[in-house]
Order: C-alpha cells, then sequence, then structure tokens
C-alpha cells in the first residue's frame, strides 16, 4: 500500500512541480537549491544505511557513488558549484538527458517492491526523492533556456557518461570489482538483477539500455521545448 501511495503522490508532485516551476524566475538560486536538497537527501540515505546495516552489507554498498549512475550524479552534483560555464552547460544538458529515467526509476522500484511484498524502509523516500528533484531539475532547466538543445551538444554531454560508466568497466576487468553492475568475471547485474548469465552481453544490454534511456531523455526534453516555444509564440500574436 504505501509504495502504491508514493507513486501517486510522486507523479502528483511531479505535474504540479511542473506547472509552478514558471514562477520560480531565480534561476541561480532554483539550481543552487536543487543541487542542494539533492545531495543532502542523498548523502543522508547513505548516512543512515550505513548505521542501520554498516559497511559490508550490499544495501549500504549499493548506495555508493561507484554503485550506478543514480548515486554517482548524486554525489557529484555539488561540482555544479565550481564548473567553468563552459562546463556547466554540459553537465546540466546531461542532467536535462536523465529526467526521464529519473523519475522512472523510483516508480519501476516501488512497482517492484509492491510486487514482492516488499517491507516499505521509510529511508527509501530519501532515494526516490533524489531521483525526483534531479528529474525535475532536468525539467528546470530546459523550460528556463538555460541549455540549448543542439544535438552535438547532447551527444557531448551523453558520452560523458558512457565514459564513466565505461571507466567503471576497465576498473572492474583490472580490480575484479562490479561497479555500476559492469563485472566481466561473473558478478554482474543490472540494477540488482541478472538478466542474462553472460557478463559480455549483460555489458552490452547496460549500455543500450543506458543510451536508450539518454535519448529518450533527449526526446522528451525537445517536445517540452517544442511545446514551449509554441505557448510563447501564440502568447505574442
Amino acid at each position: 500500500m504505501f509504495y502504491w501511495i508514493t507513486i501517486a503522490v510522486l507523479i502528483l508532485l511531479y505535474i504540479s512541480a511542473i506547472k509552478i516551476m514558471k514562477n520560480f524566475t531565480n534561476i541561480k538560486l532554483t539550481n543552487s537549491l536543487l543541487c542542494i536538497f539533492i545531495f543532502l537527501f542523498y548523502i543522508t540515505g547513505v548516512l543512515i544505511v550505513y548505521l542501520d546495516v554498516g559497511a559490508n552489507d550490499w544495501n549500504f554498498t549499493n548506495t555508493l557513488p561507484v554503485a550506478n549512475v543514480s548515486p554517482f550524479m548524486f554525489f557529484t552534483s555539488p561540482i555544479f558549484f565550481v564548473l567553468s560555464q563552459k562546463l556547466k552547460k554540459y553537465y546540466l544538458t546531461l542532467i536535462a538527458l536523465l529526467s526521464v529515467g529519473m523519475i522512472l526509476s523510483p516508480i519501476i522500484s516501488c512497482i517492484y517492491f509492491a510486487s514482492i511484498s516488499y517491507r516499505f524502509i521509510p529511508h527509501f523516500l530519501l532515494d526516490f526523492f533524489a531521483h525526483f528533484l534531479l528529474s525535475i531539475w532536468g525539467v528546470y532547466i530546459v523550460r528556463t533556456n538555460q541549455i540549448d538543445l543542439k544535438r552535438k551538444q547532447c551527444l557531448i554531454s551523453a558520452m560523458v557518461l558512457v565514459f564513466v560508466a565505461t571507466t567503471m568497466l576497465i576498473l572492474n576487468v583490472i580490480f575484479d570489482t562490479a561497479f555500476f553492475g559492469l563485472s566481466l568475471n561473473g558478478k554482474h547485474n543490472i540494477y540488482n538483477f541478472v538478466i542474462v548469465e553472460n557478463s559480455v552481453l549483460s555489458a552490452l544490454i547496460y549500455f543500450l539500455g543506458l543510451c536508450l534511456c539518454l535519448f529518450f531523455g533527449y526526446l522528451l526534453q525537445t517536445f517540452i521545448n517544442k511545446r514551449l516555444s509554441k505557448i510563447v509564440m501564440q502568447k505574442n500574436i
């Protein structure tokens, strides 16, 4: 029941946030607050899990930045404050491209937990809302014209994340680890699910899924951008 309530709340908040975000005209302040709260939700969740189960439990290791894309983005979000303007546009573009994946992640997690009757753990909400805020930030970035959705810029931003995942894969081969679930030595998984037994095929599926997630994010943001342009044009007529 709690998971279905969480899904309903997330969807309602998401729709409401998109409708009212036009009122947040102080872009610098809004960006800063979103960035700070994303990091605070994330780091608080990590500390709670650590105090609950310790450093060696898989629940804790799954919260670490090397566990997957989401915790990596949450942990690195403060770099927004120190990036140059040139690099910042690529970072903001990456946030925008991840908007679809970030809102789908908590919804899919809730559906899965509900389907297996997994006990509701309150600190899950910290992770869910960190995803929620990062997705909303991506939409806000586009709605406030902070980036130009040029294909080259989007491609470069997407390749940064693909490069990060590739680096994790290389480190896993060298040190026999499973960062991002990209192990080639039988420790592979895709968000804790072993979809196929073959490690190489699992890695290929992971990268394909990552690219599709970014592509769908691009499609959504392009749609939003076009819709906003039409609305502005209609108001000026």
